[in-house]
């Protein structure tokens, strides 16, 4: 058994007890210090301050139980800790693994135990299976084949791995793209206010909240025309809606005191748009005529107690009703 050396100051490189499993790409098994391994770790690639990262995703109560009955009691973890990084290959030399300082991994499984080092000041050694030279791309796949089969992975950052990964499915790699793009572009009403992943607890709309409702609309629209509209028709279609509806409460918009600026009454405004666009072309689907139509919408029955009310599935239905019916007419609806 190889002992691990204490990483120093200048390099904070680290030698720790490893062997090959893979040949190509590079698998690892190695085992690991934690407060080294937690320092060269984030939970999402992206995660600008990785410490942030973790405190987003994993449930504090969670890492400190972790913390008092396996590492306080020096006890050891039945699993390893999956990890990827883009770095091609480490140097093996026998049974030992040299990782260099500048190492940087992904954490695609064990978060919790991870950040249980933060909570104890003894010292653990973590299990870890290491996947190298892994591209984004590849690090989201072995995210959803891992968690998928585990436990159910929040619907926004699943929707953004979607969009890395991308599918064979039109309408649901159109959608990913689609959400992304209304979250980076500027003349979008949603730019940079979109949480893609479901980490940003300041951002009030999540990615899983409106994409469900924009692949129906999308998986709708490309069935019934014999000419399917491109991904810019149906971006700048949702640009422009989302505008109308900004127009009709600018000040409050972005502030979850405003009456259409909540998931559950934008997820029944995108229904009632994919009736529209049943009825009408994508081109005369404006700005201007779009707000027309909203208009029509008595906000009185989106008042603050309605809309709470409104919960799930069966409470969005109801609200996409009763704006259907205002929007289009009791006679076309």
């Amino acid at each position: 058994m190889v002992t691990k050396k204490e990483a120093t100051p200048n390099s904070g490189s680290l030698e720790v007890p490893g062997v090959v499993l893979r040949e190509e790409p590079k698998v690892y098994l190695a085992a690991i210090a934690g407060p080294w391994l937690l320092s060269h770790s984030t939970p999402s690639w992206r995660a600008k301050d990785p410490k942030e990262g973790f405190q987003r995703i994993v449930k504090e109560t969670r890492a400190k139980e972790i913390a008092r009955t396996v590492l306080d009691t020096r006890g050891t973890f039945p699993n390893a800790i999956t990890l990827a990084t883009k770095t091609k290959t480490f140097t093996v030399k026998g049974c030992a693994l040299h990782l260099p300082g500048n190492s940087k991994f992904l954490v695609v499984d064990g978060q919790h135990r991870l950040w249980a080092q933060k909570y104890s000041r003894i010292e653990g050694t973590y299990p870890c299976i290491i996947h190298m030279d892994r591209t984004e791309q590849e690090m989201a796949k072995l995210f959803l084949e891992i968690n998928d089969n585990q436990r159910r992975v929040p619907s926004s950052l699943r929707w953004d791995l979607v969009r890395l990964v991308r599918s064979d499915d039109q309408a649901t790699a159109m959608t990913a793209d689609i959400v992304y793009e209304l979250s980076r572009r500027k003349e979008s009403p949603f730019y940079e206010g979109i949480d893609l992943t479901g980490e940003n607890r300041e951002l009030t709309i999540k990615q899983g909240s409106l994409a469900p409702e924009i692949r129906t609309l999308v998986s709708r629209h490309l069935k019934s025309k014999s000419a399917a509209s491109d991904f810019e028709d149906y971006l700048g279609l949702l640009i422009r809606f989302f505008v109308a509806i900004r127009s009709l409460d600018p000040d409050g918009w972005g502030s979850a005191d405003s009456i259409f600026f909540k998931a559950r009454v934008l997820r029944a405004l995108i229904r009632v748009l994919s009736d529209v666009t049943g009825k009408r072309s994508l081109g005369q689907l404006t700005t201007d005529n779009m707000r027309a139509m909203l208009l029509r919408i008595d906000q009185a029955t989106l008042s603050e107690e309605a809309v709470r009310k409104a919960q799930g599935s069966a409470g969005v239905q109801d609200l996409y009703k009763q704006m259907r019916s205002q929007v289009l007419g009791e006679s076309e609806a």
